[in-house]
């Protein structure tokens, strides 16, 4: 399994490496870019929001069961929620880095 994905990264590199024949894109492509850019934060964030509010609920119904557990489910909870907002800061940080205005 191993060989046969390593044979399908080093098939993979290339095949993306390659540019297009006219070498550039197009005023087209750059309103896609942009125009799908918006739409992946807008679910990023939709789905950081709603996990964000699925860990703090359950760490609420975890403390109203358990209070002695204080300590351990405060630091799952914010680790958590640490790890879930990373994902729209990345999702950002790729979105930033590929669309070119200008």
């Amino acid at each position: 399994m191993f060989v046969t994905l390593l044979g399908a990264l080093l098939v993979a590199a290339p095949a993306f490496a390659q540019g297009t024949a006219s070498g550039g894109g197009s005023a087209e492509n750059t309103k896609w870019v942009i125009i799908t850019a918006g739409f992946a934060m807008a679910i990023a964030s939709a789905v950081c929001g709603y996990s964000q509010s699925k860990a703090t609920v359950a760490a609420c119904e975890g403390l109203a069961r358990n209070p002695g557990a204080r300590p351990g489910i405060q630091f799952a909870l914010i680790l958590a929620l640490v790890l879930i907002e990373s994902m729209a800061l990345y999702t950002f940080a790729v979105i930033f880095a590929k669309v070119k205005i200008g």
